[in-house]
């Protein structure tokens, strides 16, 4: 395998082709004036080589896991405390908001040539229902977050994501997918093919590049953390979010996503631990997520939601999540890998767990031959899960906030009637972005220079709109260099 390289013309080598990767290239190719010689590399396949029924395809290829998921694009926060999705506001004040609305204004022309449909901000209707929303949620001690958020659908992302890649290398980005990049130092990433894994691989070709933006996705997160350990790339851990996903009748929720499809509460248990909503799939279908050991270096599955944009289900579901920290000392994302793994022990190999909260308030497991009775039926494809007891993979802690989650959150006036027996359980939904690297405002490495890091799997983001938007201030961060 040979990539040639124009020396004549610096490069930048972006690795990862997700939302991270496609707003790094798209601003790249938008504001270089030819200065770059821009080379977009995944180890997965093209968006319309990529197939639905394979794991691997699933999680990785162009769009990273973007063209399989609900298809929610949230930007900048209209009402709430904070800013969705990414971790920016740590490095300079007011640079969430700012770079949230930057990749809101990248994504928009693609949005509205695709779907015909204008991204016009939120009526003063939608507002003020939202800010009784957030008074409800106030007076019981919670926040409430009301973002620009924009919805395509599961069945029409591939379409979608296969317009930007078009443009793309209309723009002259070069697109490198079935190449994985195995380690990389300062001054080149050293790659091989997607189809030597787990085989006896070649010695990998070294690919120079000018600058380096990393941007591998949460799957990709242990691989990073193995290579910052070796590079010694200084950097520390954040916490994750450990939780599950709840299903339940759509119309128990729906003055809430009506007013925003993704439904964001936050608040406290006395323990102090943070449990907040995440990715509300308004009328839509539990999915699961097997990963490939030869990505994620374990054996494990994970639940997730998504919502189409005809065939409706007449559910809702949405991650229920605790932020775990544990001590510096620690590794939060290892410790959430292990979790993972010890349901993949008690589910059997690539099924989650599936319980009615009925059955976990009285501390049983549910039994699959019962199912038909339920109310909520289950949408997630019933070979992918056991109806048992969620506690079986599940720290007491979390266990104990989530318990206290649904409690609070059945409030008047909120999701009344979300702690009923016929609610549904899923376990484990685990989101990983545990790495906190340290770098400057640009996302440079403050080690060693010339890489830069963006993406969830980095921990600068936690979502589409917030992984795009650190792309873009990465690629801000090398175009200084070009004036």
């Amino acid at each position: 395998m040979h990539l040639f390289v124009n020396k004549m013309v610096k490069t930048a080598v972006i690795v990862g082709a997700g939302p991270a990767g496609i707003g790094t290239a798209l601003t790249l190719a938008n504001h270089s004036q030819g200065k770059l010689k821009i080379v977009l590399i995944d180890q997965g396949k093209r968006v319309e080589d990529r197939l639905t029924t394979n794991n691997f395809d699933a999680a990785n290829g162009f769009g990273g896991v973007g063209p399989y998921s609900d298809g929610k694009h949230v930007f900048e926060t209209v009402l709430g405390r904070r800013q969705i999705g990414t971790n920016l506001g740590e490095l300079e004040r007011g640079l969430d908001r700012e770079s949230l609305i930057k990749a809101r204004r990248v994504f928009q022309p693609f949005y509205e040539k695709f779907t015909g449909e204008s991204m016009q901000s939120p009526s003063e209707e939608r507002v003020a229902r939202g800010r009784e929303i957030a008074r409800l949620a106030g007076r019981n001690d919670m926040d409430y977050v009301l973002a620009l958020d924009y919805h395509i659908g599961t069945d029409r992302l591939p379409d979608f994501m296969k317009t930007i890649q078009d443009a793309l290398e209309r723009k002259g980005v070069t697109i490198v997918t079935g190449t994985r990049v195995v380690d990389f130092d300062q001054g080149n990433v050293y790659i091989n093919t997607t189809e030597s894994l787990g085989k006896n691989e070649t010695t990998p070709e070294a690919m120079p590049y000018d600058h380096l933006v990393v941007c591998p996705g949460r799957d990709g997160s242990y691989w990073l953390s193995q290579i910052l350990k070796k590079r010694n790339i200084k950097h520390g851990t954040r916490p994750i979010d450990i939780g599950v996903r709840v299903e339940v009748d759509a119309e128990i929720m729906r003055h809430l996503t009506e007013v925003e499809r993704d439904v964001k509460f936050e608040f406290r248990h006395p323990n102090g631990d943070m449990i907040r909503t995440f990715c509300v799939c308004p009328y839509g279908q539990v999915t699961s997520e097997r990963k490939d050991p030869k990505v994620t270096d374990a054996t494990y599955c994970l639940v997730n939601g998504e919502s189409r944009s005809e065939a409706m289900s007449n559910n809702t579901n949405f991650a229920l999540l605790v932020r775990m920290p544990l001590r510096e000392e620690a590794s939060n994302g290892e410790y959430g890998r292990k979790i993972a793994e010890l349901y993949e022990v008690a589910a059997r190999t690539g099924r989650v767990v599936l319980q009615r909260y009925g059955d976990l308030k009285l501390g049983r497991s549910s039994k699959k031959e019962k199912m038909l009775e339920w109310r909520v039926q289950p949408t997630l494809d019933p070979e992918k899960f056991i109806a048992g007891d969620i506690r079986v993979g599940m720290p007491a802690r979390i266990m104990d906030d989530l318990r206290y989650g649904i409690e609070r959150l059945s409030g008047p006036e909120l999701i009344e009637g979300l702690n009923q027996d016929s609610t549904l359980l899923y376990g484990p939904e685990i989101k990983f972005h545990g790495i906190n690297i340290s770098t400057d405002s640009y996302l440079q490495s403050t080690s060693v220079p010339n890489i830069y890091f963006a993406g969830d799997g980095t921990g600068i983001s936690r979502g589409i709109g917030g992984a795009m938007a650190s792309g873009i201030r990465a690629a801000e961060g090398i175009l200084r260099t070009l004036k």
